[in-house]
């Protein structure tokens, strides 16, 4: 119940217009699907996964969550982040984006 209070609270908007970026994108929902389908990619990839591999699949999966706080309007600084500081922030952001109620699992 708390955890809708705050996607609640998250969501509301002051201005009924939403931007044209919105618009554009995809829905939440299907972020929120993609978001689950490159997290199972990432952890359970082939054996033989090249490095390549799992950056790409990685890359994505920041990609969808900097597009995930972006509906939602939640703060994120992962892009200018590289190494164990965008690791950290990737596990604030998963934090923040499961509290405003988007199941990444």
């Amino acid at each position: 119940m708390r955890a809708l209070r705050r996607l609640d609270r998250v969501l509301r908007v002051d201005d009924p217009v939403l931007s044209p970026a919105v618009l554009d994108g995809p829905s939440i929902e299907q972020i929120a699907y993609d978001l689950r389908r490159l997290d199972h990619q990432r952890r359970t990839g082939p054996t033989q996964q090249s490095e390549k591999w799992l950056a790409a699949v990685q890359s994505a999966y920041d990609e969808r969550l900097c597009l995930a706080c972006r509906c939602l309007g939640l703060p994120e600084h992962l892009r200018p982040l590289e190494g164990m500081d965008r690791d950290l922030e990737r596990l604030r952001v998963e934090h923040e984006l499961q509290a405003a109620g988007l199941a990444l699992r």
